[in-house]
């Protein structure tokens, strides 16, 4: 099948946009964008030291470099990933694939061991790597960026099936917290525009997504 233009991707993504809306998926809480809100919460991301700004650009290169033999996502399958989502799109979109052994070694923040994968579907049908994600018992990540590499935990239930990030341990309305045990850090590593440790990913992002594997073909 050839991927539609980007044009008709735009259209179908606005479509998609506008169901998460109307169900509150796609709240600010959970939709995060921009350099400015990966810190920690009222903390801006250019308070990083260049050291920990190192650290951070350090952390997504060994990340790339070490998922790249799960590019393909039958490899990661070989190794044990399983989907653990639907694709955000039905029969497209982004999707997490867990690692039961990964999660289960006492290991934390080893890009050779990640707890789990981003992968995303495109209209073509093929499935393609966007990035890792990491688990810790909460308030145990390690954090070599500082407030580059906030981890965080979607304990805000919406009551639809899905949950949304905590901000300073509150809820946005019409949500209920239930508490998480795990934490979490995504690393991305296709280029998102919104960051490489953004905690969910935006529309925006899944555009870039689509430029960029795209236009490979």
């Amino acid at each position: 099948m050839t991927v539609r233009p980007f044009g008709a991707m735009r259209s179908v993504l606005a479509v998609a946009a506008s169901l998460l809306l109307a169900g509150g998926a796609m709240s600010s809480a959970y939709a995060q964008g921009g350099h400015g809100s990966h810190g920690t919460p009222g903390t801006s991301a250019h308070a990083a030291t260049p050291e920990q700004e190192a650290a951070a650009a350090k952390l997504v290169a060994d990340v790339r470099a070490a998922i790249a033999r799960w590019a393909k996502v039958s490899a990661a399958e070989t190794d044990g990933f399983r989907q653990n989502n639907p694709f955000r799109f039905g029969s497209w979109g982004p999707a997490h694939y867990g690692n039961v052994t990964f999660s289960r070694d006492g290991v934390t923040l080893d890009p050779l061991r990640p707890e789990g994968l981003v992968y995303m579907k495109l209209q073509s049908g093929e499935v393609v790597l966007l990035g890792a994600l990491f688990k810790a018992p909460k308030g145990e990540g390690p954090r070599p960026g500082g407030p580059l590499t906030e981890w965080h935990s979607h304990e805000c239930a919406t009551g639809m099936g899905n949950a949304l990030r905590s901000v300073d341990g509150q809820c946005p309305a019409g949500t209920t917290m239930v508490p998480r045990a795990v934490e979490m850090l995504h690393v991305w590593t296709f280029g998102n525009p919104d960051g490489p440790f953004a905690h969910g990913l935006t529309n925006r992002g899944i555009e870039a997504a689509v430029r960029r594997f795209s236009a490979k073909r």
